[in-house]
C-alpha cells in the first residue's frame, strides 16, 4: 500500500493530472528493482556474487580494495577491478548471468500493467533483454541511437531505450567506473537526457536516482527553465530520500513482501486516469498449480429477513465530559441492495460444489446455520467442509463528539462489558454459543458439536498484520482511483473522514481486513458482495475473471448455466446430502480440481486470491457435463419441478461498478444533510476540513 502522508497524496494527485490531462509524454525509467522481478540480481547481489566467484578464483584480483568498495557499495569501482583483473570471465559471468530466465508472476503483473497503457515510452537501465521479449512492438532503441528519441515521442512511437546496454552485445553495457566515464563524455548522450527531462514527465521505478549523471542533468534542466520549470517527474520509493532534486515528487511505498509489488500499483492508477488502446504482451507458457486444498472465503452472508449491518455507539470518554460517538459495521441498506439477484444459501452451495472448504465469519454463524438447517450444517463441520474464521478487532470510524462532522479511523473489538475499565473481549467458545442455542435435553449432544466446530475455527484475533488496517486503508486512500471511486474529495485530508463518507471509509477497511485473512487462511477465492469486489481488486490488483463459479455450479446441479441454486435447494433440502455424496466421489475431486486450476489468481498481486471465483476460462463442457451426469444419476429432481428453476442474473458478479455508484448517491445525501445542518451554502467552505469551498469540494466529488 501507498503511505498515507501528505506529500505521497500530493505526489499522487499529481502524477494522475499530469496523465489525465495529457499536456507532456509519461515516460516510464525503469530500474533493476523491476528486473529483479524477472529473476535477475540487483547490484548488490551481482557485486557481492561476482566478488566471490573472483576472490576464489583470480589471484590477480585486489581482494582487500575490493572488498572495502563493496562494503561501501561503490559498485562500478568494484566492477573495474574486476574487469583489470580478468577481462574475459568479467563479460562471461555478465552474460551468462543476464540470459533469458523464465519470468514470474510479479514481472507478468507488470508487463499486463504496461500493456494496459498505450503509447508506453520506456527508458531502462538495465542490461537484460526481458522487457524486449514482452513487448515485441516497441521499437528498441541502443545507446548508440539515443538521438532519435525526441522525434519517437513527437511520432507517438512505443519505444524501450537502452541506457545502460544490452547483454546481446556485452561491451555495451555499463558497469564498470570506466563506462560511466564514457558515458558522461557523451555529449550526444547527456543532452538527449537532458532534452526529456525537460520536455516530459519522468516516472522513476525500481530506480533510485542515484547515478551522478542524472542527478547533474535533472539538476541542470530545472536551472534552464527557471521561471516555468520542468517536469514534473516521479520516483515511486520505499525509502526516506532527502537529498533529490526539488523536480522530483516521492510516491511512498510501505512494502509489505520483500520483492516490493507494491510499487507496481503506480501503474495501475495510471491505467485509470488514461484513456488507451492496450497492447498485446508477447505469450509465455502459464503452468497450472493447483493447491492441496482449495478454500472459499464468504465474507459477506446476509440471511433473507430483518437485519443491520451497523452500529453507532455513544460513549463517555475516560475523562472529561461530554458524549464520544463511533460507527461501526458497512451500514448498507437498501437503496444500495438488490435483493432479487442476490442469495446467500446460492453462495454456500456454490462454494460446496466447487470448493475443498468454506469458510464463513463466525458473525455469520447463525445465518449458515438456518440456511444449511441443523443437520446438513453439522455433517459438513464434521466432514471438514465448512470451517469458521474468527475476525479481528472490527474498524470503526471515531467522532470527538456526536455533531463533528469529521472523525478518524480506528478499531474496536467486540466486548462481553459497556465499560471500557471492564474491558473483556468475546471468546471463540462464547461467541459460538451465543448464536445456536441447543434444544432442552441436547444439551450434552449440542456441547460435543460445539467443541468440533471451535476446533475448526481460523482465529484471526491474535495475527500481528491486522494490527495494520487502519494505517494500509489510510495508505489505499491515497489511491486516486480509490478516492474517486469513493467519493472524496482530492481536497479532502487523508486522515479526515466526513461522516457522509463512514460507510464508503469502512467497506475498504472490511475489504483490506477480507483480504490480510485470506492471506492468513490461503483462501482460494473470496466472495464479496454490493460493490465490495470492485474495491478489493484495484486495491490487491486482482485480475479479473472471465468466466464463473456460479455458472458452472448450477450447470452440475440444473444443466443450466443461469440458475439461482439456493433457492433450489431451499424447496429441496435433501439435495444438501446429495451435494454430501457428490463431494465425496471421485468426480466430485476432480470437478473441485478443475475449478481450483482455472481460478484467476494472479501470484503476482498483492493478495493471491480471485474474487468471487472468477475462473480463467470456462470449465470444459465434458468436465461439466460428467460432474451434472454424477450429481443427476438417481436423482429425485422431478420434472415438474424443472420449470420452477429460477434464473438470475447475477449482477452483483458483474455490475459492481453501478453499485458503487449508490454509495455515492446516498453520501451526497448525507453530506446535504449535514449542509442542511450547519446552513451551508455552495460557496461556504467544505465541512470536510479542505478548506475548500463546498461546491468545488465534497459537493463535487459526489455529483
Amino acid at each position: 500500500m501507498f503511505s498515507s502522508d501528505q506529500e505521497t497524496s500530493a505526489a499522487l494527485n499529481s502524477l494522475t493530472t499530469v496523465v489525465r490531462d495529457q499536456s507532456r509524454p509519461l515516460i516510464m525509467w525503469v530500474g533493476a528493482g523491476v528486473s529483479s522481478w524477472a529473476g535477475y540480481p540487483n547490484w548488490l547481489d551481482l557485486a557481492a556474487e561476482m566478488h566471490s566467484k573472483f576472490s576464489r578464483e583470480e589471484s590477480g584480483y585486489n581482494k582487500g580494495l575490493s572488498s572495502q568498495l563493496l562494503n561501501e557499495a561503490k559498485y562500478p569501482q568494484l566492477f573495474e577491478q574486476m574487469r583489470i583483473a580478468n577481462q574475459h570471465r568479467y563479460f562471461t559471468f555478465l552474460s551468462t548471468r543476464f540470459r533469458p530466465q523464465v519470468t514470474n508472476g510479479v514481472y507478468k503483473r507488470f508487463i499486463r500493467a504496461i500493456c494496459n497503457l498505450s503509447n508506453t515510452y520506456i527508458v531502462t537501465t538495465n542490461v537484460d533483454e526481458a522487457l524486449e521479449r514482452s513487448l515485441p512492438d516497441h521499437s528498441t532503441i541502443q545507446r548508440s541511437d539515443i538521438e532519435c528519441l525526441s522525434q519517437l515521442l513527437h511520432q507517438r512511437t512505443p519505444f524501450i531505450c537502452k541506457l545502460h546496454g544490452s547483454v546481446s552485445a556485452v561491451e555495451s553495457m555499463v558497469f564498470s567506473q570506466c563506462d560511466y566515464d564514457s558515458i558522461q563524455v557523451d555529449n550526444v548522450y547527456l543532452d538527449a537526457l537532458q532534452t526529456l527531462f525537460l520536455n516530459a514527465t519522468v516516472l522513476f521505478l525500481g530506480y533510485g536516482v542515484r547515478d551522478e549523471y542524472v542527478l547533474r542533468r535533472l539538476q541542470s534542466s530545472s536551472v534552464g527553465r527557471s521561471l516555468f520549470g520542468t517536469g514534473p517527474h516521479f520516483i515511486v520509493t520505499s525509502e526516506e530520500r532527502t537529498e533529490l532534486p526539488s523536480t522530483i515528487r516521492r510516491i511512498r511505498y510501505e512494502p509489505e513482501q520483500a520483492d516490493h509489488r507494491d510499487a507496481l500499483q503506480i501503474l495501475e492508477i495510471i491505467a485509470d486516469f488514461v484513456k488507451s488502446q492496450p497492447i498485446q504482451a508477447a505469450q509465455e507458457y502459464e503452468e497450472k498449480t493447483y493447491r492441496s486444498k482449495s478454500l472459499y472465503y464468504i465474507a459477506d452472508l446476509v440471511a433473507p429477513g430483518k437485519w443491520s449491518t451497523s452500529q453507532t455507539i455513544s460513549f463517555a470518554p475516560l475523562e472529561g465530559e461530554g458524549q464520544h460517538q463511533a460507527i461501526v459495521g458497512e451500514g448498507y441498506v437498501n437503496d444500495e441492495i438488490e435483493f432479487y439477484n442476490y442469495s446467500a444459501l446460492h453462495d454456500i452451495v456454490v462454494g460446496l460444489l466447487c470448493f475443498d472448504v468454506v469458510c464463513v465469519s463466525i458473525d455469520h454463524l447463525t445465518s449458515a446455520h438456518e440456511l444449511l438447517g441443523s443437520e446438513a450444517f453439522w455433517i459438513f463441520v464434521e466432514s471438514g467442509s465448512l470451517r469458521l474464521v474468527n475476525p479481528p478487532s472490527v474498524p470503526a470510524i471515531l467522532f470527538a463528539d456526536i455533531q463533528s462532522p469529521i472523525g478518524n479511523l480506528g478499531m474496536m473489538t467486540p466486548s462481553n462489558n459497556n465499560s471500557p475499565e471492564e474491558f473483556s473481549p468475546i471468546s471463540i467458545s462464547e461467541r459460538i454459543r451465543k448464536q445456536i442455542i441447543p434444544i432442552k435435553g441436547k444439551e450434552s449432544e449440542a456441547e460435543k458439536l460445539f467443541k468440533i466446530l471451535e476446533s475448526t475455527v481460523f482465529d484471526m484475533s491474535g495475527v500481528k498484520q491486522f494490527d495494520s488496517i487502519v494505517r494500509k486503508t489510510l495508505g489505499a486512500l491515497t489511491n486516486p482511483s480509490i478516492r474517486s471511486m469513493l467519493g472524496f474529495s482530492l481536497g479532502t485530508p487523508y486522515t479526515n473522514i466526513p461522516k457522509w463518507l463512514s460507510f464508503p471509509t469502512l467497506r475498504l477497511a472490511k475489504v483490506i481486513s477480507n483480504g490480510i485473512i485470506c492471506q492468513n487462511i490461503q483462501a482460494s477465492s473470496a466472495r464479496m458482495i454490493f460493490g465490495s469486489e470492485k474495491l478489493a481488486s484495484v486495491a490487491f490488483s486482482s485480475i479479473e475473471g472471465k468466466e464463473w463459479a456460479d455458472n458452472a455450479a448450477s450447470y452440475v446441479l440444473t444443466g443450466r448455466f443461469d440458475s439461482d441454486i439456493g433457492s433450489i435447494i431451499f424447496r429441496e433440502r435433501s439435495l444438501l446430502l446429495k451435494i454430501l455424496q457428490f463431494r465425496e466421489s471421485s468426480v466430485g475431486e476432480n470437478f473441485r480440481r478443475e475449478v481450483a486450476e482455472c481460478l484467476a489468481t494472479d501470484n503476482g498481486s498483492q493478495i493471491v486470491t480471485a474474487i468471487n471465483a472468477g475462473l480463467t476460462q470456462a470449465l470444459s463442457f465434458d468436465v461439466l457435463q460428467k460432474a451434472h451426469d454424477q450429481f443427476s444419476s438417481g436423482l429425485f429432481i422431478h420434472r415438474d419441478t424443472s420449470s420452477a428453476f429460477t434464473p438470475v442474473v447475477w449482477g452483483d458478479l458483474r455490475n459492481s461498478d453501478a453499485r458503487i455508484a449508490r454509495w455515492r448517491k446516498r453520501s451526497r445525501t448525507m453530506l446535504d444533510e449535514e449542509s442542511k445542518r450547519q446552513k451551508l451554502g455552495p460557496y461556504d467552505e467544505c465541512p470536510c476540513g479542505s478548506g475548500e469551498k463546498l461546491r468545488f469540494c465534497c459537493q463535487k466529488a459526489l455529483s
